[in-house]
């Protein structure tokens, strides 16, 4: 429409977004944050001024200086179903890899 039009967004303060990221983190409180965009956006959000500070360690190594159990899946556990061999996800990381890789062209010394 205006070609030479100059779009000014408004201004919104850091604290507007932190508000918003607490209140997603309450609403998404059961989700799991690798599984739940709304929850990641946020628990970032709140890293990033500085709200909520990372665990330094795994959830295992939390739950060992807990004395708790840290459950491991074996082949043969219910959970374990469905999960792909160790072979087939090194088969994909390696063409993940190619695909990653420059293009090269026939005649500069590449197969590609």
């Amino acid at each position: 429409m205006y070609e030479d039009a100059l779009l000014n967004p408004p201004n919104i303060c850091g604290l507007a977004e932190v508000e918003f990221a607490h209140v997603q983190m309450r609403r998404h409180l059961a989700c799991r944050i690798q599984r739940c965009a709304w929850k990641r956006v946020a628990y970032y959000t709140l890293v990033r001024y500085g709200r909520i500070t990372p665990p330094q360690s795994s959830p295992r190594e939390r739950a060992r200086l807990r004395g708790i159990d840290f459950p491991v899946y074996t082949a043969d556990h219910p959970l374990a179903e469905g999960i792909p061999e160790l072979v087939t996800l090194h088969q994909v990381l390696d063409g993940l890899t190619q695909l990653a890789l420059p293009p090269t062209f026939p005649g500069n010394g590449g197969e590609r």
